[in-house]
């Protein structure tokens, strides 16, 4: 069974606990970076959600990993910032996944 995890500052991810999500703590983009490693040599299936803000610094490493068929790492958007600045990559996702586009491109 694929194992969903989340990872990020401890205040913003202890509420996935509550519904079964496996959370990782991380304080920064070294300890971020253990965490993907991690998942990578796993090889298991798995849906990784990680915060914009971390993202930012580990698009070499995401990039990565999106480039397996075992791993989905959705950016969660940052609770300020433009709305709808990570639709693109979402819809891109989705897609990827079902081979649908069902979100529609925007313009």
């Amino acid at each position: 069974m694929p194992k969903v995890m989340v990872m990020g500052g401890h205040a913003a991810i202890l509420p996935f606990k509550a519904v079964g999500v496996e959370i990782r703590d991380v304080d920064g983009i070294a300890d971020a970076r253990a965490v993907l490693r991690e998942v990578h040599e796993s090889g298991g299936e798995t849906l990784l959600l990680v915060p914009e803000d971390l993202a930012a610094g580990l698009q070499n490493e995401i990039a990565l990993l999106r480039q397996g068929v075992s791993t989905v790492v959705l950016t969660l958007p940052a609770s300020s910032g433009q709305p709808g600045a990570q639709r693109e990559q979402v819809r891109q996702l989705v897609a990827r996944s079902i081979g649908v586009d069902l979100m529609g491109k925007r313009n």
